[in-house]
């Protein structure tokens, strides 16, 4: 290949889809780390020629001419999408809409497009495929909560420039609003709600946000900092999107044959044992984190599972379901 039209090749790969756009000023500055950079002129003659052979659009603003490609179709690529390339983006697009910021959508909607059209191709070999899948939810599903769509773009943009914003909040238990100066740390998705990893003021400890309880937000330009050694994957390890309580305890459960054969299939933990007993219960064993998540899962096998140990879960258990048994008492 050609430095000519490696370096066009290159260009027209960093010309978004319309309505995004680019100006030869952006593209200098994005060639800078895979090429060696021409001149000015050179990249607008590069983009005349593009322009014959491609759908390349400008708009003028700022005083620069700002270039983007208008595909109807959905979008250019080279080699073609395959089938199971354009399967992967059919599921994608319906399973992870409010789980992708949205600017990560906006770049993906034109292969969203592309794949719909080659799926409904009859000669594709996939023509039924969408009716061959669905992914259901694991748990109850619930509807999930509706995000401010703006402020949810200027805290994804806050993240990915590495910037600070000023966020109005509303906590679960607070009962007025409060603005924080935040320091965006991570994002977490987890159900159907996306948490926000972060820091608050000039404050070091990390905390944890619902997303959807911010109803502004504003970029400051201020940049975003990581604590020492914090490392995103410890900190889920630790538990803390399990609502973490204490330290890890010995799990002792007497559960049900049900239970037994689903607990061998998806293990709650790698260190757990199984013990089968003679009445036909077995005896389940584990060394596991202490957490509000540990408990919903224990209450909803309801009377399949005994609490053994420790003695302070067991004593929890037996209020909560004497409790429960008063209310349901005829």
């Amino acid at each position: 290949m050609s430095d000519t039209l490696k370096r066009q090749w290159t260009i027209l790969q960093l010309i978004p889809s319309y309505p995004r756009s680019i100006s030869i000023k952006e593209i200098i500055n994005k060639l800078e780390n895979s090429l060696d950079v021409p001149n000015y002129r050179t990249i607008q003659r590069d983009i005349d020629t593009l322009s014959q052979v491609f759908p390349l659009e400008n708009t003028r603003k700022e005083k620069a001419f700002y270039w983007s490609i208008k595909l109807e179709d959905g979008v250019l690529e080279i080699p073609k999408m395959g089938s199971p390339t354009a399967l992967a983006f059919y599921l994608a697009e319906k399973n992870l809409q409010g789980q992708l910021p949205p600017v990560a959508l906006d770049n993906l909607r034109a292969h969203f497009k592309t794949a719909n059209k080659l799926l409904a191709n009859q000669h594709s070999g996939y023509l039924e495929w969408a009716e061959k899948i669905r992914v259901l939810p694991q748990t109850q599903q619930l509807i999930p909560p509706q995000p401010n769509a703006d402020v949810l773009d200027t805290i994804y943009t806050a993240l990915l420039d590495n910037k600070r914003f000023e966020g109005k909040y509303f906590g679960r238990r607070d009962d007025q609003y409060k603005t924080y100066l935040v320091n965006p740390i991570a994002l977490v998705l987890r159900g159907t709600v996306t948490y926000l990893v972060c820091t608050l003021r000039a404050y070091t400890d990390v905390r944890v946000l619902s997303l959807h309880r911010f109803i502004e937000a504003k970029i400051q330009d201020v940049g975003r900092w990581v604590p020492d050694g914090f490392l995103l994957d410890n900190y889920i390890k630790e538990g803390h999107f399990d609502f973490l309580i204490g330290d890890e305890i010995d799990l002792e459960l007497k559960i049900d044959e049900e239970v037994a054969i689903h607990l061998r299939e998806s293990k709650l933990t790698e260190n757990q044992k199984i013990t089968a007993q003679a009445d036909g219960t077995s005896l389940f064993t584990a060394r596991i984190k202490d957490t509000g998540q540990l408990r919903w899962w224990l209450l909803g096998f309801a009377d399949q599972i005994e609490v053994l140990k420790p003695i302070a879960l067991r004593n929890e258990f037996a209020k909560k379901t004497q409790a429960m048994a008063n209310k349901y008492t005829l």
